[in-house]
């Protein structure tokens, strides 16, 4: 159903949506900017790859973000709210916010960088980057297909190494196995490059003159309007953002804040792709998420 959504639009629209949200995120670090693009980057999540997958990949998140509030007060003991004494280190309560907001943020924005992988395939890079940045689109679009193959052949190694319980293979130590996984896995990729490359020559590619391609999407007069907008939402969440966060203030004591209107078009901003496609789905009666 999201892909179906976004097909809609020319790839320029959500490349520059996710690319603002996701430097916004970075840059938002105030506990209720973080709160609302966590929700936003999980609601979406929701969307793409469905609930129950979103709630399972929180199974890593959630750790994460615990060990990063756990680890920010003994490295940072500032603030006025003394919680607790653990031997030489004072912990506060500004510290173990700042830790969780900082925790928040990097689940948030790893979140929406999977978003974007989901909707900003390998092909909509290559038409982005036609003409201006072709080798460098083509290498991003390589990457993005290429480290999800290692991720998949890495598991079929080990799994094979396993398995040779004849060979003693499957008794062998783990940094053996690692070595050995990694071997196979550079053997596999130097392997595919020669192949790839004598591909990419017999098709022309780096021979000097300028070659036409055929472009599947065309920028249209819908496609201009959302475009404006969505820029114009990206202007108004940059001050927003601003405004949050040079009046919040974490230590000594935490204090500050903006106005609603900076929280509400912020929080526009980050439903605004979960909300698009939940009515693109109403609209053509549902179907799959892909």
């Amino acid at each position: 159903m999201y892909r179906a959504a976004f097909e809609l639009l020319h790839p320029a629209v959500p490349a520059i949506y996710f690319a603002g949200t996701i430097v916004l995120a970075m840059c938002g670090l105030e506990p209720r900017l973080v709160a609302i693009s966590l929700v936003g980057a999980l609601a979406f999540s929701a969307v793409t790859i469905g609930l129950p997958a979103a709630f399972a990949k929180l199974r890593w998140q959630v750790p994460l973000l615990l060990l990063i509030c756990v680890i920010n007060p003994l490295y940072s003991a500032n603030g006025i709210t003394l919680l607790a004494k653990v031997g030489r280190f004072y912990i506060y309560a500004e510290s173990v916010a700042y830790g969780a907001v900082m925790g928040a943020l990097l689940v948030a924005v790893l979140a929406w960088i999977e978003g974007a992988a989901h909707v900003i395939g390998q092909d909509e890079l290559m038409v982005l980057g036609h003409g201006a940045l072709p080798t460098a689109s083509l290498a991003l679009s390589m990457t993005l297909r290429l480290v999800p193959q290692l991720l998949r052949r890495s598991t079929a190694v080990r799994t094979s190494l396993t398995a040779t319980t004849a060979a003693g293979q499957g008794a062998a130590s783990p940094g053996r196995a690692r070595v050995r996984v990694l071997g196979s896995l550079v053997s596999w990729a130097l392997e595919d490059s020669l192949e790839r490359s004598d591909s990419m020559r017999a098709r022309g590619w780096g021979s000097g003159a300028r070659r036409t391609t055929f472009r599947p999407h065309r920028m249209r007069r819908r496609d201009v309007v959302a475009l404006a907008v969505v820029v114009l939402l990206l202007a108004a969440s940059a001050l927003a953002v601003w405004t949050a966060v040079s009046s919040w203030r974490f230590y000594p004591r935490m204090q500050g804040g903006a106005r609603l209107w900076a929280y509400v078009c912020y929080a526009v901003l980050c439903l605004l792709p979960t909300v698009y496609v939940l009515v693109e789905g109403t609209r053509w009666g549902g179907g799959s998420r892909d």
